[in-house]
């Protein structure tokens, strides 16, 4: 029987490989549309209605709009309502063929996807969702994500990091009716826009490759801007340990574009602020000192010591800061914050990674710099791995 077990699981994993992952991306989650335009790009698609056999055919080039009819969805083709229904799906008749869709109210700017189209009202709002290949995904989301001028192994760090991500929290918004939405609570999808083939080389280059802890779980691959020279333990910032996320010297982020910055605040302001927000004793003169006159030369957890419970991530929240990773210098009437990095500092620098690459290392030296003890294995074969 263990023999018969072991069999199915390896067949089972065998037959999974050749399947690629399918995400559904909930689109435009920022707005609540009322009328969309969507147009064939570089093939043909079939129209689905509620579910049905093809309902119609959208030859390349073709537009319809789509209108919110109280809970159903008007499909009008050349200015002619083709009827009211539940859910419209345009589903595309070659592989990597696009399409481009635009949200007319309210407006916005037209985007162009990989994949299929799905449109429909959940909870009186209109749902707009792309199913799409995890792999065609990745392209947006770099582009997005990293902008149109990096290097190619720079791409490859970001697909590799943003396809962990995309697997390991693809069931975040099944409640919703998808796996991903397209914003920062996820990761940023815009679609296809640039064109630029290193995003797409970068994607292949990398196809399935995936980051584990040592139980083979995905890990959390967080990544931020700038780390300001030292990038910060999980547990200061999620308040939850983890192996992988470990503070540690990061000269790779220091003098880039967001290494350093400064922010002025009135003094009575900030004195007032942590008194009546943590009943801070500003009148001690050695308490006063203490958050007047503030320094970090590595990262901390609390302004004024951790006996004053005033947590920096909470500081940071508050005042819109960059970093918290930041010393204080009173000036007269005003505290002058000098900062250092944007973002919380937990896992990968941006451009600290960026840098690595211009200096001549790998993307895996990189993946490996900035994340602890993890491994860079096909995603196809962590099955193997567990299961025992």
């Amino acid at each position: 029987m263990k023999h018969l077990l072991l069999y199915i699981s390896i067949f089972s994993a065998l037959f999974a490989s050749g399947q690629e992952e399918i995400l559904a991306i909930g689109l435009y989650r920022h707005i609540q549309p009322n009328q969309i335009e969507f147009t064939a790009k570089d093939c043909d698609f079939e129209v689905f209605v509620n579910d049905s056999l093809p309902f119609d055919c959208l030859k390349k080039g073709s537009k319809v709009e789509l209108l919110r009819q109280g809970v159903k969805i008007q499909l009008i083709v050349n200015d002619e309502s083709q009827g009211e229904y539940d859910n419209i799906k345009f589903t595309r008749t070659q592989k990597d063929g696009m399409f481009k869709v635009q949200t007319i109210s309210p407006h916005s700017k037209v985007r162009t996807y990989y994949g299929d189209l799905e449109i429909k009202v959940i909870n009186d709002v209109v749902t707009v969702i792309n199913h799409v290949p995890i792999e065609e995904y990745l392209i947006g989301v770099i582009e997005s994500e990293s902008g149109n001028y990096q290097s190619k192994e720079y791409y490859k760090v970001q697909a590799i990091i943003s396809r962990t991500y995309a697997l390991k929290h693809k069931n975040k918004f099944l409640h919703e009716g998808f796996n991903l939405t397209d914003l920062v609570n996820c990761q940023v999808y815009f679609g296809k826009h640039y064109q630029n083939p290193k995003i797409k080389e970068a994607v292949e280059e990398t196809k399935g490759l995936v980051l584990v802890d040592e139980d083979m779980n995905y890990i959390t691959a967080s990544f931020y801007s700038n780390s300001g020279g030292q990038t910060e333990n999980s547990e200061n910032v999620w308040g939850k340990k983890v192996s992988y996320l470990r503070s540690k010297a990061d000269p790779f982020s220091e003098g880039k574009n967001n290494y350093k910055w400064t922010k002025s605040i009135s003094k009575r302001e900030w004195l007032n602020y942590l008194k009546s927000t943590y009943n801070y004793d500003t009148k001690d003169s050695i308490k006063r000192e203490k958050v007047l006159n503030f320094t970090q030369t590595h990262r901390k957890k609390y302004l004024a010591g951790w006996d004053s419970h005033i947590l920096l991530t909470d500081i940071r929240r508050d005042w819109r800061l960059k970093s918290t990773f930041f010393s204080i210098e009173e000036q007269g009437d005003k505290v002058i914050l000098h900062g250092k990095g944007f973002g919380h500092g937990v896992g990968l620098s941006q451009e600290g990674a960026m840098n690595m690459v211009d200096l001549g290392y790998s993307y895996t030296d990189v993946l490996h710099f900035y994340y602890t003890n993890i491994y860079i294995i096909d995603y196809d074969k962590r099955n193997y791995y567990l299961m025992e």
